[in-house]
């Protein structure tokens, strides 16, 4: 397969300025990496690193992806649907997941059409001062 996961300690791939606000920072990542509840992913495509992602098991069976970001020399290349399809389907084998939900802040059209065209479906928006963000589950 030309898409693997090594296990990861901290968000190693570059960001595209406009979407820093989309993810935590690393040092919030590197910190929640250090939990037990806590499975972060690099994600590699021919050798190269691509993405990364981080779930938090909240339940059994039950997990938040917390971050997932391609790296900005990779995006747009169809690898983040690809990617998050495989690690899906490694979170069902591996880690028994039944459930994962995820949200991402209103307005981001790419997160929201990169999330729908997997199976999740919105569950509903968080509307307060600081937060504007829409929740969304896919059932596994």
């Amino acid at each position: 397969m030309d898409i693997i996961f090594k296990p990861s300690k901290e968000i190693k791939v570059n960001i595209k300025e406009g979407q820093l606000g989309q993810i935590s920072s690393p040092a919030r990542i590197k910190k929640a990496c250090e939990k037990e509840e806590v499975i972060a992913f690099d994600i590699l495509y021919k050798d190269d690193l691509i993405g990364f992602a981080i779930f938090k098991k909240y339940d059994k069976g039950k997990f938040f992806l917390w971050n997932y970001a391609i790296d900005k020399d990779y995006q747009g290349m169809g690898l983040g649907k690809r990617s998050l399809t495989v690690l899906l389907s490694l979170m069902k084998k591996d880690y028994k997941a039944t459930e994962i939900s995820t949200s991402y802040i209103f307005g981001n059209e790419v997160a929201k059409g990169l999330y729908e065209k997997v199976g999740f479906v919105e569950t509903d928006v968080v509307e307060e001062p600081d937060c504007h963000e829409v929740n969304m589950l896919l059932s596994l």
